[in-house]
């Protein structure tokens, strides 16, 4: 089973507003009623609506003063072996639970796998390597030794061995 840590904010990345991290919320309730998701953290700037957030949806939260303490602080939060990071404003599509699911079921599942952001660019479409990266799947000790601030440094740290074909398409 995966956990899941909910980035609303991150040294890079400013606030999410609370109806990005609900409608991601949303989103993951699928992949808990298949089994996959087990719980979620969001993780956030303190000052945001995230305990309430929270408390309506279920799951642990954290609120830090500073961006750059948001990540490390999650993810020690977390309770799985494996872990789903995703940045709030973002849903995967359809067929992201089968996808994760076999990727989990992998000798090489430790490593990682990447999700990239739904192409909304000419040249994102193009060069799909180019879009940011919204989610990573990976082993949460690799997450906590990386030692990163932000969900990119994250990925350069832990360079995942798959990047996902399904996308985090935006709803903020």
């Amino acid at each position: 089973m995966l956990s899941a840590l909910v980035l609303a904010a991150d040294a890079r990345t400013p606030q999410s507003a609370p109806d990005a991290v609900v409608r991601t919320l949303a989103a993951l309730v699928p992949a808990a009623i298949e089994g996959l998701l087990r719980d979620v953290t969001l993780a956030g700037l303190a000052g945001s609506e995230l305990a309430k957030i929270a408390d309506h949806a279920g799951c642990e939260f954290l609120e830090s003063a500073q961006g750059a303490s948001v990540l490390s602080e999650g993810l020690k939060l977390t309770r799985g072996p494996h872990l789903l990071v995703l940045r709030a404003g973002r849903v995967p599509e359809p067929g992201f639970i089968e996808e994760i699911g076999d990727f989990l079921a992998r000798s090489d599942a430790a490593r990682g796998a990447l999700m990239r952001e739904a192409p909304e660019t000419f040249l994102a479409r193009t060069f799909p390597g180019l879009a940011p990266a919204v989610g990573l799947v990976a082993a949460r000790q690799r997450m906590i030794d990386a030692q990163a601030q932000d969900l990119a440094g994250l990925v350069r740290a832990l360079r995942p061995a798959l990047t996902l074909r399904a996308r985090g398409r935006r709803v903020d």
